[in-house]
């Protein structure tokens, strides 16, 4: 398998890109001059994408990457002024919630679908693509690209993408990265476990991605099929799979429209501006002035 030969050629007017090539559906986000952010257009592209590869009896691996320097920014929220003032639904439904929760369902399709996922990040990865990496059965980075989750210092939570974090890299890890906003480089995401491969570099990733995608071939598609469910009922998963996670990633998507209408209007403000939020202040320093933190476990730092 050549990642440089059937790389998909860029069309301006689709957000998403797919191409059946032998046994892997090749999917790739196609909003480079926006950084390919996550509104609804991509991820209702996504899931049909995701399902038509489902649909496929030849393919046996579904492989997401992304055109353009950055893999994926997250969320959309250059419109946040048309959805704050969106009406509810016929059902008195948030439409912000409702919104939020549209991606959600497609990671939880990701992750229950039989056939394996690789999802490779050439360039950063924020928010929502930070965790479609952690989504993916195998997820692929490079050094310089960098990765975090800075919902909290908007005034947002990581709503639909926690659960899939945390199982990726660990409670404390998630706990760490996404109540502190703190981005990390790919040597570091890889050191941690939220990238299982690292190439050398951007221009080596393709190779990486070819490596990866043979490596994957190997495996016989029922057994793969099988194992992929039998890992999702070890411990009593299969239960949150079934049921828990859909009601709690319901449940966040509400807190997340709650955070939209109050701290997030500020923080968004904020970040357009280029200048702190309100809420932002610096901690009182004791007389070692000079005295910093020091690096976070699965740091490269000395």
């Amino acid at each position: 398998m050549n990642a440089t030969s059937a790389v998909v050629p860029p069309q301006a007017s689709t957000p998403v890109l797919t191409q059946a090539d032998g046994a892997i559906y090749r999917i790739v986000l196609n909003r480079p001059d926006a950084r390919n952010p996550l509104g609804a257009e991509t991820v209702d592209a996504l899931d049909c994408a995701l399902a038509e590869g489902e649909a496929n009896p030849d393919i046996r691996v579904i492989l997401i990457t992304a055109n353009g320097p950055a893999f994926s920014a997250g969320g959309n929220l250059g419109n946040i002024g048309e959805r704050l003032a969106a009406p509810p639904d016929a059902d008195g439904n948030d439409p912000i919630a409702l919104g939020n929760r549209r991606y959600g369902r497609f990671l939880e399709r990701l992750v229950a679908t039989p056939k394996m996922t690789v999802v490779a990040a050439q360039g950063a990865a924020m928010g929502g693509g930070a965790g479609l990496l952690c989504a993916a059965d195998l997820a692929i980075g490079v050094p310089e690209a960098p990765i975090g989750f800075p919902e909290v210092s908007i005034g947002l939570v990581p709503a639909q993408i926690l659960p899939f974090v945390a199982s990726r890299i660990g409670l404390q890890q998630a706990r760490r990265m996404m109540l502190t906003g703190e981005r990390i480089d790919g040597n570091q995401a890889y050191r941690i476990g939220l990238l299982d491969y690292l190439a050398a570099s951007v221009q080596t990733l393709p190779a990486t991605i070819d490596a990866v995608l043979d490596r994957c071939l190997t495996a016989a598609p029922g057994a793969a099929a099988a194992t992929k469910q039998m890992l999702q009922g070890l411990f009593g998963l299969d239960a949150w799979h079934q049921r828990d996670l859909t009601a709690y990633l319901d449940a966040a998507s509400q807190t997340f429209a709650k955070q939209m209408r109050t701290e997030a209007i500020e923080g968004i403000a904020a970040a357009k501006g280029r200048r702190p939020a309100a809420w932002h202040a610096l901690a009182a320093h004791s007389d070692s002035r000079d005295a910093k933190c020091g690096p976070p476990r699965g740091s490269s730092q000395p």
